[in-house]
């Protein structure tokens, strides 16, 4: 089945070519059938021209130790031969190895020699995660400036079925207009929602505003104020996803937390297909929060999360 037989995820393609030239496809997981691969999946992989599976050994700490390493490649090799069934069975141009190394020298190998332009992860959910996994994402979005697809496996092999909207995370940064432009051209045609985000600002007893404005700061009307502004950002976000080619609605949530939990929170409410994001901005402190926000939700979400970064100096 191509991505053209799944409602709702018809690829954009330019000039007669392919949306994604070379997908890298880095699987610590794989699902126990194809028909488990999630929608948005699906389409990152229909819509590639080639497909290249790496599948690194990640040996535990105390594998080393124990003599297991054998053990511990055998089920690499075995977790290559399944994703590649599962590639030629949908028709997809794939080829692949079982690397041997740490997980960032055979990505990086991987990358330098098959000059990817997407990267999809097939990770563990988090709390079956390997001890190298932690914080894979924010390093491989900071060293080499690719898009990012990630989805979860469970033990069994399922992963998320979820086929609600796309949770388009917006906040007016350049990271973020470049994610809703890149989910254009992967899901044209797709319903989607844009989130914007807004953080309530908090009682401020005691503080006053001196002078000819004297007075206890109104607190409501400052909040209201916020959500209003969180509202045309998220409107402003609606245009660029309407010329992108997708079916956009404004959403501007409250964070009832941590900005990266009201992500995820809002994702769960209304069953997300898939989450995305640019890998910076999202509250306002862009420097100080480079890539934390973007890790938190991919570590937390149980369905597939695509993040787009500003591509890194050659």
């Amino acid at each position: 089945m191509s991505t053209l037989d799944i409602p709702g995820f018809e690829p954009y393609l330019t000039d007669g070519g392919s949306a994604i030239q070379r997908l890298l496809f880095v699987a610590d997981a794989a699902v126990a059938d194809v028909g488990q691969l999630p929608p948005p999946v699906r389409a990152v992989i229909d819509v590639a021209a080639s497909v290249y599976v790496l599948t690194p050994t990640l040996p535990r700490r105390l594998a080393w130790l124990a003599d297991e390493v054998d053990e511990v490649r055998h089920v690499a090799d075995e977790r290559l031969d399944t994703v590649l069934g599962h590639m030629h069975s949908i028709g997809a141009h794939a080829s692949g190895a079982a690397a041997r190394g740490s997980v960032m020298t055979v990505i990086a190998d991987a990358v330098l020699e098959f000059k990817p332009d997407h990267i999809l992860l097939a990770l563990r959910t988090s709390e079956h995660a390997n001890w190298q996994e932690r914080g894979i994402v924010k390093h491989i979005e900071q060293r080499f400036g690719l898009p990012v697809t990630t989805y979860a496996v469970d033990p069994q092999g399922r992963a998320s079925s979820a086929d609600g909207p796309l949770l388009l995370c917006f906040d007016g940064s350049d990271d973020a207009k470049r994610a809703i432009e890149r989910a254009g051209a992967l899901f044209a045609g797709r319903h989607a929602l844009v989130v914007t985000v807004w953080q309530p600002i908090a009682d401020l007893d005691g503080f006053a505003w001196t002078g000819a404005t004297a007075g206890r700061v109104d607190v409501v009307e400052l909040n209201r104020g916020a959500g209003e502004d969180g509202g045309r950002v998220a409107d402003e976000g609606v245009r660029i996803a309407l010329e992108a080619g997708l079916k956009a609605e404004p959403l501007a949530v409250e964070a009832t937390g941590s900005v990266w939990s009201t992500i995820v929170e809002t994702a769960d409410r209304y069953d997300a297909a898939a989450i995305v994001m640019g890998s910076r901005g999202l509250t306002g402190l862009r420097s100080m929060l480079l890539g934390s926000v973007s890790s938190a939700v991919v570590h937390h979400a149980d369905r597939p999360t695509l993040v787009i970064r500003q591509p890194v100096a050659a």
